[in-house]
């Protein structure tokens, strides 16, 4: 699992050609694709589709850590 840490207000965008899992590990953190929105909840995990760009963005006030697996 990789650890992708964010600074607040950080934005990270990135694309998979295979499926992904991205969990949120602590902080706070928004999700989403073309298709989805949502505040990720500690410990969610959240499949993304093959071939689907994602984006991340810390929503706190202190650095968040997310796992993302493919």
């Amino acid at each position: 699992m990789a650890k992708i840490i964010l600074e607040p207000n950080e934005v990270f965008e990135h694309f998979h050609s295979e499926a992904s899992t991205t969990t949120l590990l602590s902080g706070s953190a928004h999700y989403s694709t073309d298709e989805v929105e949502q505040e990720l909840q500690l410990n969610e995990v959240v499949l993304t589709p093959a071939n689907k760009s994602h984006i991340l963005t810390n929503i706190g006030t202190i650095d968040c850590i997310i796992g993302c697996s493919h």
